[in-house]
């Protein structure tokens, strides 16, 4: 085989089987792998530098941290990485019982034109009930699910040519290494806590200190998770329009501790005679629980909720 052959053997796109490699020094052999390897790699390390904190999601299990790429950030890495979308068919509504619950759901093919790799009939869904169309009328969010579920048809293409569907935080890591970019911005998902501690980030950021109130409905705020750090945002502010504002949550947290007294310190007069403090309580001296203590008796609001998908 010519040098020339040898040459584009090296390139991700042509075509090449075990019996090829095999027919050839392995020298030869070995460098052909490493640079198509090294290709590959190359592209997925930019393609991964364009991302945002934003365009994740980490998830939390046995193995460790993963990230998952939101379609808006499959969109931003789609050309750079060769991909196209085609043989896309017509959006299908799945209907419920309930006229207000449905789904969009759409089948469509995909290449990657530097590895030459295709697939075949992958689907792309949305629901009615996704958190953000919350809120919106009918015929908007018909539309929104609509153009959601070919969005994410084009996520789940670019997620499997890419090699992108579960990537370990480590890589996000390294690629961002001595950028503005961050795996703490990240969203977060499944393995961190209930929906509301993931919005509002770390749970512990504003423990024992008081949320700011909402200035035009008089709302308590809730600390959220943003590309540029945490803040607090009142739930309203959709209704709020273009008077909605935020408050940086590190800044607000930060006057409120210097606000706070200080702790009293012990005096004679005040701390128990004979380490009485740290003596456990008499025996026989425990006040029993009543029925309306324990959740099983119909104490609901004592109850603990799951919220609805909540795992374990």
């Amino acid at each position: 085989m010519s040098d020339d052959s040898a040459l584009a053997l090296r390139r991700p796109d042509v075509p090449i089987d075990l019996n090829e490699l095999a027919a050839r020094k392995l020298g030869e052999a070995i460098e052909i792998l490493e640079a198509r390897s090294g290709a590959i790699t190359a592209i997925r390390k930019f393609a991964i530098a364009m991302t945002y904190p934003s365009d994740w999601t980490l998830f939390k299990g046995p193995a460790g941290t993963t990230a998952y790429l939101a379609d808006v950030g499959c969109e931003r890495i789609r050309a750079l990485s060769g991909i196209e979308v085609f043989d896309v068919g017509d959006p299908m509504k799945v209907e419920t019982n309930d006229p207000a619950i449905y789904q969009y759901r759409i089948v469509g093919s995909g290449r990657c034109n530097l590895t030459r790799q295709t697939i075949e009939s992958i689907e792309g869904c949305r629901s009615s009930t996704d958190e953000i169309h919350k809120g919106k009328p009918p015929l908007e969010v018909d539309h929104a699910v609509r153009r959601a579920s070919r969005a994410n048809l084009d996520g789940n293409v670019v997620r499997e040519l890419a090699g992108l569907n579960s990537v370990p935080i480590e890589e996000l890591q390294t690629i961002w290494a001595g950028t503005p970019k961050s795996t703490d911005r990240c969203n977060l998902g499944r393995g961190f806590g209930s929906r509301d501690a993931r919005q509002g980030g770390d749970v512990a950021l504003d423990a024992g200190i008081d949320p700011p109130v909402c200035r035009i409905c008089s709302t308590k705020m809730q600390l959220r998770r943003g590309q540029k750090g945490p803040f607090y945002s009142c739930p309203n502010y959709k209704d709020h329009g273009k008077d909605s504002y935020t408050i940086d949550a590190e800044k607000w947290i930060a006057e409120q501790k210097a606000k706070a007294p200080a702790s009293p310190t012990p005096t004679a007069a005040t701390t128990p005679p004979n380490g009485a403090a740290d003596r456990p309580a008499p025996a026989g001296k425990v006040t029993p629980l009543s029925a309306d203590d324990i959740p099983a008796f119909g104490n609901k609001q004592k109850a603990r909720e799951r919220e609805v998908g909540e795992e374990g």
